[in-house]
């Protein structure tokens, strides 16, 4: 009896291996969170996130040790399911692993209220930034979903000091700096405005999924 807890933690390890390096639609990655919070790299850059992905090295790790304890201890009081275990692992990886992710991202997401109901999805947002002048020309587009049930009104500011001197709050072509959220909806929010050029460090160019923060209004456009 004692032999098949063992074997039932290693294979929760295994589980929690394929868990530990799997990315939601909008980017988020647990073993990326953990690795930060334990202040350990999940990149090689883990500034701009390129270079070796060190989670997923971890994640393998996982995944071999808890595959070979379960195999040692459960091949006595459960052959069948030692039998059955590369099926398992594949269904695992293929189908339930992403598919409870995004449903646990969601329901996170949905219990939450105002700007914390709202995801951020870097993935497919993007900045660029063009030379005009005396003038730098910002534009681009933040994807956010509303998980919630209410509206939300907010304005985005970005935060990247490694390309802005200060946080910029970015402004639609109207020079609108408040957005509307409606419930339950995926919206693309572009943006369009110039900043004086001594405010950037970035001359040129395009960056995806920009550093944001979000920040709430009420309808009269205050925090």
């Amino acid at each position: 009896m004692r032999k098949s807890y063992i074997g039932i933690l290693f294979l929760l390890l295994m589980v929690f291996g394929l868990y530990f390096s799997t990315i939601a639609s909008n980017g988020f990655c647990l073993g990326d969170y953990i690795l930060n919070q334990l202040g350990l790299k999940a990149f090689q850059n883990d500034e701009e996130k390129l270079g070796l992905r060190y989670t997923f090295f971890y994640a393998l790790f996982f995944v071999i040790v808890g595959w070979k304890g379960a195999k040692k201890y459960l091949k006595d009081s459960h052959p069948i399911l030692i039998k059955r275990l590369p099926w398992i692992f594949f269904g695992m990886l293929l189908f339930v692993v992403p598919t409870t992710t995004e449903f646990a991202k969601n329901t996170y997401y949905s219990l939450q209220d105002g700007v914390k109901s709202i995801e951020y999805d870097s993935t497919n947002s993007r900045c660029q930034v063009d030379i005009e002048g005396e003038k730098q020309l910002v534009s681009g587009a933040i994807v956010l979903s509303n998980h919630g049930n209410k509206e939300v009104n907010l304005s985005i500011k970005l935060i990247d000091r490694e390309d802005f001197v200060e946080d910029i709050i970015i402004r639609d072509n109207q020079n609108q700096t408040v957005f509307k959220l409606p419930p339950k909806e995926k919206s693309s929010l572009k943006y369009e405005f110039y900043i004086d050029r001594e405010k950037t460090t970035f001359q040129s160019g395009n960056m995806n999924g920009p550093k944001i923060e979000l920040v709430e209004q009420n309808e009269g456009g205050r925090n």
